[in-house]
């Protein structure tokens, strides 16, 4: 089942929908990313029919379903707060949807016991679903909603009150479960590793529109918009101008300096530069220089301890998030109000022209 959006404008309270276009290929995974109250989850709902557009038209495998409702378009739903039914057992909300289609007794048992055994739900069985805790909510969920065997799935965050564990197995099943049925999911995420774990497409909109989309090492390597930038993990996106090239690269002047980016551009362009803080070396000025680097000297303002290692700030001709990975930091230990150096590659500078920011497929002017 392929579902497409054509153009699909509507307006709920003051946020709308403005023109969205996108494509779910059939039997695909699709993550839809972007920020709070970018319309992620209006567009899901829209797409299985629950607001009435304005323009536009929504299809299923080629067949306008604009004014069907969504019992009639054959798509699952699972929302982030679960929308169980609380005065159902586990297996009775799993079966619910089964029994309403009339599926015959048999089947319907084998049906619900795969699922609690697949979701890791066999010794929940009889609970009811008030005396469950997050976690055991979403999984309970996830398999009610697979139960009908919908051709498309709508996922709303469906992972994000799993603990690490959990979380893992789960995507690893709903991802197998996917295969194995052929099962077209559309899914909002705020995760990036979810996207790299799952999706086959990444799709980024921002405040009703769609700003790009794309395979996820696409998307994430080479971002045409701020947005989508801060969404693939750029800690640091500075505004400068390009300047005339030189030798295999090209200027790029912020804070009154030039650092050099890899490639042609053309010059004197207002642009972002996109730089990840882990893609960014830190020394003390005594350290010789590398010539093929940019080299800025400042100072460190602050510092705090990450999962990764230690998240430093830098002050200089413009500030730096740097990200210093943890088998590299006793070594340095760095202080506030230290003088350091930092070294960027050409090769790790993304520049996005400010006139050519993607706004859904289209580059703005």
């Amino acid at each position: 089942m392929m579902i497409g959006v054509d153009s699909v404008s509507l307006k709920r309270g003051t946020f709308s929908l403005m023109g969205v276009s996108l494509e779910v290929p059939e039997k695909s995974y699709t993550v839809l990313m972007g920020p709070s109250g970018a319309g992620k989850t209006l567009l899901l709902e829209t797409i299985g029919g629950f607001h009435t557009i304005s323009e536009g038209k929504i299809t299923i495998d080629g067949q306008d379903v604009s004014l069907y409702p969504p019992e009639m378009r054959g798509i699952g739903f699972v929302y982030q707060d679960y929308s169980l039914f609380p005065h159902l057992t586990v297996e009775e909300n799993i079966s619910f949807g089964l029994k309403m289609k009339r599926v015959p007794s048999a089947e319907r048992k084998e049906t619900v016991h795969t699922l609690l055994s697949s979701f890791s739900l066999l010794p929940l069985s009889e609970r009811y679903t008030g005396s469950l805790s997050g976690g055991e909510k979403q999984r309970v969920a996830l398999a009610r909603a697979l139960a009908t065997r919908p051709s498309a799935l709508l996922l709303d965050e469906p992972f994000s009150a799993l603990d690490p564990d959990t979380r893992s197995s789960c995507m690893d099943e709903v991802k197998a479960l996917q295969r194995e049925y052929g099962l077209t999911i559309l899914q909002v995420s705020h995760d990036r590793e979810e996207a790299y774990r799952l999706a086959d497409q990444v799709v980024v909109m921002d405040r009703g529109v769609v700003l790009q989309s794309g395979l996820p090492a696409t998307v994430f390597s080479r971002p045409g918009h701020r947005t989508v930038a801060s969404i693939a993990g750029y800690e640091n996106v500075l505004e400068g101008t390009t300047g005339p090239a030189d030798g295999e690269g090209t200027p790029f002047i912020v804070g009154g300096v030039a650092i050099i980016v890899h490639g042609s551009f053309p010059v004197y362009t207002s642009c972002l530069a996109c730089i990840r803080a882990n893609d960014i070396s830190l020394s003390r000025t005594d350290i010789p220089r590398n010539g093929s680097l940019n080299i800025i000297e400042g100072q460190v303002v602050s510092l705090i301890a990450t999962d990764q290692g230690t998240r430093l700030r830098f002050d200089g001709p413009f500030p730096l998030i740097i990200e210093i990975p943890r088998h590299i930091w006793p070594d340095r230990g760095y202080q506030p109000g230290e003088k350091v150096r930092v070294s960027i590659a050409p090769e790790d500078v993304h520049l996005i022209p400010l006139a050519g920011e993607h706004v859904n497929g289209v580059v703005r002017s």
